[in-house]
């Protein structure tokens, strides 16, 4: 089981998805050989609560990890069984290799892995990149010996600051920035001054910002590559379930701001979901899905008992049958980064957004770019939304919404946590 995150990767960055031509060229070869989840989503707009909810199968107001920049971050509880301790309860190897301290042990996540190669990086420029962090899985898959294996690859690029390898950044970067470093962006001076009104950002500048982004998505995915082809060398292609999402996206602009954290809207939610598995045939999936459905898919392909506390779909009979997926009863999803908390419910058809000033309701499915705001005129819908939610949440046992234990991290965590823009209140850094 090889299970692959891109930090920050919206799903239109693929070129499969419409992304930008040769951006993507190895996960769009890997996209032709999977299972593709063209309506995958993420159940928050940030790390901690997003894998969380991959991890537990549960959104986060039923685990309760998250937080906030104001109040500080909750942990997962060690009472919730994640994905990893179920392969590891299995008898398989289990492993994460990480590059952010919302993956590391104090913040819950890290349950289920034997070990865990954590590499967190003291500013937004010191990032582990992807070249050392797929040599630290080839070099693990070495050393793992015969035992069936369970390997979590987090891939930390794509997130701020944009800051693509010279080849990467020679080929992709707007012509002002292919052969100068001069223009980094997205430090946390960046995020921070943003974040208070400080810094607005026109369109020439998000134009640059954006293609340096996709100059670092363009070198995970040549490292996603030799990845995959490590495991082809390594003969173990036909016995290894791959799978490759990410945690939320990034904002370009689209609803009038940048970064992540901070809003439900999908250049943050919308995630790409690709299942390489043996035996499935490899198809486009139209039909919305959320991470919560990985946990129960996966343990089914590896032929495991799905545990009692896991709330997703089990998406595996209908994958092999090739068949349409089990009813959507909605996808939830909770969380903001750098303010009052957001909720959202989507289902086949509508999405709600609500906290702070809003509501909001989109049509998703006929209104992508969620342009149109169809709150006032569709009540009815919006009250419909409201009650399927609640009652989603209290067959999850999650009302009143849980909060995990909080986090105090230690000096050298929390100076790295603030380096990046992770600490301290909205308006008072």
């Amino acid at each position: 089981m090889l299970l692959v995150a891109i930090d920050t990767l919206r799903a239109d960055a693929l070129g499969h998805a419409g992304g930008r031509a040769g951006v993507s060229p190895r996960l769009d070869a890997l996209a032709a050989e999977s299972v593709r989840f063209q309506a995958a989503f993420a159940h928050a707009p940030w790390t901690l609560p997003s894998f969380a909810s991959l991890f537990t199968s549960l959104p986060p107001e039923a685990h309760g990890a998250g937080g906030d920049v104001s109040g500080g971050w909750r942990a997962l509880e060690p009472r919730f069984t994640t994905l990893a301790e179920r392969f590891q309860d299995a008898g398989y190897a289990t492993h994460a290799i990480v590059n952010v301290d919302f993956l590391t042990a104090p913040f819950g996540t890290a349950q289920g892995f034997d070990t865990v190669d954590a590499q967190v990086a003291p500013d937004n420029h010191g990032v582990r990149r992807a070249g050392p962090t797929t040599d630290a899985a080839l070099a693990w898959l070495d050393a793992r010996g015969a035992q069936p294996s369970f390997l979590f690859v987090h891939y930390f690029d794509p997130h701020a600051e944009y800051d693509p390898p010279p080849a990467w950044r020679a080929r992709f970067a707007l012509d002002a920035d292919r052969d100068s470093t001069a223009f980094r962006f997205g430090s946390r001076e960046h995020v921070v001054r943003h974040r208070l009104g400080r810094m607005p950002l026109d369109a020439p500048t998000l134009a640059r910002a954006r293609a340096l982004y996709d100059g670092e998505v363009a070198y995970v995915d040549h490292e996603v590559g030799r990845l995959l082809d490590g495991l082809h060398e390594r003969g173990l292609d036909a016995r290894t379930i791959v799978i490759l999402t990410s945690d939320h996206g990034e904002e370009f602009g689209e609803h009038g701001s940048w970064e992540h954290g901070h809003t439900h809207f999908d250049e943050l939610l919308h995630v790409p979901l690709l299942v390489r598995a043996p035996g499935l045939a490899p198809r486009a999936v139209d039909a919305p899905v959320g991470l919560v459905d990985l946990g129960p898919t996966l343990c089914t392909l590896a032929g495991l008992s799905v545990p009692a506390t896991f709330g997703g779909r089990d998406l595996a009979p209908a994958l092999r049958a090739q068949g349409p997926l089990p009813a959507l009863e909605g996808l939830a999803a909770h969380g903001n980064f750098w303010g009052a908390a957001l909720s959202s419910w989507r289902d086949a058809r509508w999405k709600r957004i609500e906290g702070g000033a809003l509501p909001l309701l989109f049509e998703w499915t006929r209104d992508p770019r969620e342009r149109h705001d169809r709150a006032a005129s569709e009540p009815e819908v919006l009250a419909g939304s409201r009650a399927a939610a609640l009652e989603h949440l209290r067959r999850l046992d999650a009302v009143p919404p849980r909060r995990g234990p909080l986090v105090v991290p230690d000096d050298a965590a929390r100076a790295r946590l603030e380096n990046v823009g992770y600490t301290g209140t909205e308006g008072g850094r």
